[in-house]
């Protein structure tokens, strides 16, 4: 919404961290599975969870068609809890070994396997693009339904070699962590809660505010300073050509012609044109 400077869509940190954060979603999917259905699936709870999930799914699909139509959540997180939680029940009591070695296939799959065939919506969900959907939020079976089975292996394997008697004895009151063990069970109610949060008051703001026109105008001049001093030039003719180049962008409200990564003959043109006339009045 333009509040930072910084693109956490792009930002190498911040996306290796919501990724991060997803897979614990995907991993727990798998742990919890395990808890609550290893010895025998509980048809009543199950199916009371996954409607659940899935009727929360659908409400951020309709919230995010109705103010993203062009880039609204169809195959998102809770999307892919809800369908993973039925794919693995398969895997619940399969070899530990068996489930590790699919979940590794479908993990690596994406990087050997991919076909443009895959690029539309319709299919994205399963993950073997060349080119991603343009969507909020996409959680593909390939490599993501992986996550889930490892987590299942974990628990698996602390079932196993009963590790789950040690964990149970550490407390939450003990380490002074009660209030976010309760936040924790509440986890869905807050993560549902947490969007229409943003998107009916930051959102609005940052309409009002524009702090995304500032701030674009703000990259712009720096990336044109820095690039006019490796070209040769002084400090004074950068600041003013600059200046000039970013009050004749605004004004002419030239944004979506300099965002474009290929520009055809005609917007070069365009672009040039002020790079001309900047340049001859600061000569």
């Amino acid at each position: 919404m333009g509040f930072i400077r910084l693109d956490v869509t792009v930002d190498p940190i911040w996306v290796a961290f919501a990724r991060i954060l997803s897979g614990s979603f995907l991993f727990l999917t798998g742990v919890s599975l395990i808890l609550a259905h290893f010895e025998s699936i509980k048809w009543r709870k199950f199916f009371r969870r996954f409607i659940i999930i899935f009727t929360a799914a659908m409400f951020i699909t309709l919230v995010t068609y109705l103010i993203f139509p062009y880039m609204f959540v169809y195959f998102g997180i809770l999307h892919a809890i809800a369908i993973f939680s039925i794919l693995a029940l398969p895997f619940l009591r399969a070899p530990i070994w068996l489930i590790f070695i699919i979940a590794l296939i479908i993990y690596l799959m994406p990087f050997f396997i991919s076909s443009p065939i895959f690029n539309q919506p319709a299919l994205s969900f399963i993950g073997l693009w060349q080119e991603p959907p343009l969507t909020g939020d996409l959680v593909p079976i390939f490599p993501s339904f992986a996550i889930v089975l490892f987590g299942m292996v974990f628990m698996r394997l602390v079932l196993k070699y009963n590790i789950l008697h040690y964990l149970s004895k550490i407390s939450a009151d003990k380490f002074g962590l009660k209030q976010i063990a309760n936040i924790g069970r509440w986890s869905l109610i807050i993560y549902l809660l947490h969007q229409p949060i943003l998107l009916s008051v930051l959102y609005p703001l940052s309409i009002y505010l524009k702090p995304a026109e500032q701030g674009r105008g703000e990259a712009f001049y720096g990336a044109c300073f820095s690039n006019c001093l490796e070209m040769g030039n002084n400090a004074p003719y950068c600041a003013s050509y600059c200046q000039c180049s970013l009050e004749l962008v605004e004004k002419e409200n030239l944004w979506a012609i300099i965002n474009l990564p290929d520009p055809n003959m005609e917007q070069s043109e365009k672009i040039m044109s002020i790079a001309k006339l900047c340049d001859g009045l600061n000569r």
